[in-house]
């Protein structure tokens, strides 16, 4: 079998240095780092991708489980269990590229496993602080299920496009007149401004990223112990609870405008590609 560096180079390399954008931080030390070794171990096995996806998303639920109980100590094998959830879901697309096997089925449940898990975290995560009484539940647990929605709307609104392209617009592409993919200098214009004032704010859209979102509340965990051991409530948590629902529920809206916006051209970039193709 090929050396670690040379599996890394041909089974990470699209995905590690992707066009266009670029990882959060952590992606390549804590994500794509043990993923490969763990690829390299099954790839001796008979283990399948789609196997690896349905053990992500068992793993991602029994995280979420044992998030809702209240002791810290079994919070902290919850976020375990979900940092696994994270290195499985890369693991299972390098196994696919080794063997070149890809399946339909496969993608479905990766995406069924984005779609619900970091979602149900929201929840979980308010649900295990129900004796929170520097703060109502009652704010905690709405918190939870708005930032819920909108992690999963967040999801649910990167990939509209493709869908809308093959529900409605292959069916009926009269109905839908795109002219071009050129957009005026004005809007160039419009938007270079735009990006220039959102680029202080760009640091904050790592939020958005799974494994953030797991370490920042790992980290907030273990100082609440180091410092807060006395406490019965789980006081940075629940702040950082609420300022995660705020940032998905702002990154939602955020995403929805530019989605609306642009719709017509992501409609137009994917009729061209097929056409190419």
């Amino acid at each position: 079998m090929e050396s670690t560096k040379e599996l890394r180079e041909r089974l990470q390399g699209g995905k590690v240095n992707p066009d266009g954008w670029h990882r959060p931080p952590g992606y390549v030390f804590f994500q794509r780092g043990p993923s490969i070794y763990i690829t390299r171990l099954l790839a001796r096995t008979r283990v399948t991708p789609n196997q690896v996806t349905i053990a992500s998303i068992m793993a991602g639920f029994a995280g979420c489980v044992f998030l809702v109980a209240f002791g810290w100590q079994y919070k902290l094998i919850g976020l375990g269990l979900l940092y696994l959830n994270i290195i499985l879901d890369k693991v299972d697309g390098e196994l696919a590229r080794l063997r070149e096997t890809y399946s339909l089925r496969g993608i479905f449940w990766d995406e069924v496993n984005h779609l619900v898990i970091p979602p149900l975290f929201s929840i979980a995560l308010v649900v295990g602080m129900t004796k929170i009484y520097i703060i109502l539940p009652i704010f905690l647990v709405v918190a939870g299920a708005l930032g819920s929605i909108a992690l999963a709307s967040l999801r649910v609104m990167h990939s509209l496009a493709p869908q809308i392209y093959a529900k409605k617009y292959l069916k009926h592409p009269e109905h839908f007149p795109i002219s071009s993919l050129e957009v005026s200098a004005a809007n160039k214009q419009s938007r270079s401004v735009l990006q220039s004032i959102l680029i202080f704010f760009r640091p904050l859209h790592f939020f958005q990223d799974f494994f953030i979102i797991i370490a920042t509340t790992t980290t907030a965990l273990v100082i609440e112990q180091l410092f807060f051991a006395d406490k019965i409530f789980h006081p940075i948590l629940a702040y950082l609870a609420l300022g995660f629902a705020t940032l998905w529920i702002l990154f939602a809206i955020e995403l929805a405008i530019k989605k609306s916006r642009s719709i017509e051209r992501d409609i137009a970039a994917i009729a061209t590609q097929s056409r190419e193709q």
